[in-house]
């Protein structure tokens, strides 16, 4: 065979070779499958696989942060993984994610991470978000799969929209501080502040998004105090409604 056409033909095995390797990388980054084995919550309950959410902060945030828990459904412990994926990230933004321990920006693959059977993690995952001044939308798509069986995986897509400061609305002055003593034996304290003429109350959700707690809240501003100790140690969450809209989600921790 002449030396200039196995060149050829040579180059051009490299480069089906780096095609389908490519084509291959693109599919594994972007695809969402279905898992029986793993499945994934917030504070609000249960999520479908490909679930869609949005949180929302400001551009001057430190950071705008999602919490994720994630439960092993079957009979046996399983290494869970969970791949980062930039849908669509705005030029300039930031962002990590922890779960056990926090990574840096450029690592997009955790280590396995032992989840026991029919249990959800104690720990939960958490994504965060540093929109570093710049308005806009970015999401981020979380996979997390089964280490031993990649294609048994489940996903959240998550969009962090960062307004810019000094944006208006009639939710824009409602506020809740955070939970007092957090973990919380008794009681949980909370300080609040509320728009005039919008109907507020503090919700509080076990991690099957049932609500264990609510109490409404009583004039501008004040105190408020929830007993807890009738309620089981564990993680919870805790939000400030105003007219049916859950504005602000924190952790609670109940320890007696």
């Amino acid at each position: 065979m002449p030396f200039e056409k196995s060149i050829f033909i040579c180059n051009e095995a490299h480069a089906m070779k780096t095609y389908f390797l490519t084509v291959f990388f693109a599919m594994t980054l972007f695809y969402c499958g279905y898992s029986q084995s793993i499945s994934l919550a917030d504070s609000t309950g249960p999520l479908a696989n490909n679930a869609n959410i949005t949180k929302q902060g400001h551009n001057l945030d430190d950071e705008i942060a999602s919490h994720i828990f994630v439960r092993n459904n079957t009979d046996t412990r399983i290494d869970v993984i969970v791949k980062k994926v930039e849908i669509s990230l705005i030029p300039g933004s930031m962002n990590t994610f922890c779960w056990g321990l926090c990574f840096p920006p450029d690592v997009y693959v955790s280590p396995p991470k032992t989840i026991e059977a029919n249990t959800t993690d104690s720990i939960d995952f958490s994504g965060h978000y540093n929109p570093l001044t710049i308005v806009g939308e970015s999401v981020i798509r979380y996979v997390f799969y089964n280490g031993a069986n990649p294609n048994d995986s489940v996903c959240v897509n998550v969009t962090y929209n960062a307004l810019e400061v000094g944006v208006q609305n009639k939710y824009a002055k409602n506020t809740l501080s955070g939970a007092y003593p957090n973990p919380a034996n008794s009681t949980v304290n909370f300080e609040y502040s509320l728009n005039s003429g919008v109907a507020g109350s503090v919700i509080i959700r076990n991690l099957l998004g049932t609500v264990v707690k609510s109490s409404a809240l009583t004039g501008s501003e004040g105190n408020l105090s929830i007993i807890t100790g009738d309620l089981p140690e564990g993680i919870y969450f805790y939000s400030l409604d105003v007219d049916g809209k859950a504005l602000t989600t924190r952790k609670l921790i109940v320890r007696h």
